[in-house]
């Protein structure tokens, strides 16, 4: 019972770390809307979106290293607070190669704090609990949508960047006191002492290996360009972003609180492709949506496969890679997941400015049908 209690307030803690982390994710969602406010062009958006991400990826290998050598909770507090130191400048300089810079400096450390609760995560959950207890936690990555995005577009569209850059500084500067109460985890081999951790060479001999990678990618590519140019497809148009991204949220929330069970029920591997399926035909109507009540539907109707999609990311993750392995598995997934967030902006940016941003919207859309589509047929063929 005690041991019950204390896994529980754990995950809590965990949880809480989490939210602050997608906190900073979630507002910068609508860096593009604030970058067109000053006047960049969507290219430059596009450089100062993929930068975070790209440094980001690149931070990915040395989180897994530092998480292994000084500890996940060191990692974690001293990452998200230099996250925090470097995000201030945005908001007295409008110089690209500053911007750049800046952006790329937070993105590598941000990268490194997302493994560190991640790997935290992967290790504590027990394997019985995987699926519900990363529904729960997927409530933490979406809630900062519900509750600090509608704040942080009021900042933006009101033109108060100040207190948007703020915003974004604190919630990983928070980090820093929730992070500290975090227990250490326990690895046992067979025994039951710490088992040393794995090398790279090992991980592309697990079956599931590359599919899992491929979900990541997609999943990410997907959903970053859904989430990060919506926002400014629908200011274009003249509403503002909260019509789309608070009813993905809630209805994403409301599906995790009711149906966590589900997870650990479902076969995760092969519901990955159909998932990220339905996001890709949502978002391929979605730009053809000529009032805000079919955005805010399509806003529930992309929350339904939301609430469904990420906690099966998540779980996969532990789910293909044994403990001694996992800090490296999941920086790997998460290098996956960055490089779709590093090519959409691209695609996104430079796309737009030459189809229009609604037709490249309906075209990833497209793309996600494909190829969720085709992560079925190699999940199924893994199985085999």
């Amino acid at each position: 019972m005690q041991a019950d209690a204390s896994y529980r307030k754990t995950f809590l803690i965990s949880m809480l770390v989490v939210f602050l982390t997608q906190a900073y994710m979630a507002i910068f969602m609508l860096y593009p809307s604030v970058l067109r406010s000053q006047g960049f062009s969507l290219g430059i958006s596009g450089w100062l979106m993929s930068t975070f991400n790209l440094c980001s990826t690149l931070g990915r290998p040395l989180g897994a290293r530092a998480t292994e050598r000084i500890g996940i909770r060191k990692t974690l507090i001293w990452t998200s607070g230099l996250v925090a130191v470097f995000t201030v400048p945005l908001a007295f300089t409008e110089n690209p190669l500053l911007l750049l810079a800046l952006r790329g400096i937070s993105g590598a450390f941000w990268g490194i704090s997302v493994v560190a609760i991640s790997s935290y995560q992967g290790l504590s959950i027990p394997a019985d609990r995987r699926g519900s207890a990363f529904a729960w936690a997927s409530i933490a990555y979406v809630f900062p949508q519900v509750t600090l995005f509608p704040l942080a577009d009021w900042f933006a569209s009101s033109g108060m960047l100040l207190a948007f850059f703020a915003l974004g500084a604190a919630v990983e500067a928070a980090i820093v006191p929730a992070g500290l109460p975090l227990p250490p985890v326990r690895r046992e081999g067979g025994s039951g002492e710490p088992r040393p951790w794995g090398a790279w060479r090992e991980l592309p001999s697990l079956p599931g290996f590359w599919a899992v990678l491929a979900s990541m990618f997609l999943f990410a590519f997907v959903n970053s360009s859904t989430l990060q140019y919506l926002p400014t497809f629908l200011t274009m148009k003249g509403y503002a972003a909260s019509v789309f991204v608070v009813p993905n949220a809630f209805m994403a929330v409301a599906l995790r609180l009711t149906a966590f069970r589900v997870m650990d029920k479902i076969d995760r591997k092969t519901a990955i492709g159909p998932v990220i399926s339905a996001l890709g035909i949502v978002l391929v109507f979605l730009p053809l949506a000529s009032s805000r009540g079919w955005f805010i539907l399509g806003g529930l109707v992309y929350g339904v496969a939301m609430g469904m999609a990420f906690p099966i990311i998540l779980a996969l993750m532990p789910d293909i890679f044994p403990d001694h392995l996992r800090p490296k598995g999941i920086s790997l997934c998460f290098f996956a997941i960055d490089l779709g967030f590093i090519l959409s902006p691209f695609v996104m940016g430079y796309g737009g400015q030459v189809l229009g941003l609604g037709k490249i919207l309906s075209f990833m859309g497209v793309f996600g049908v494909l190829g969720g589509m085709a992560l079925l047929a190699a999940w199924r063929k893994n199985r085999q």
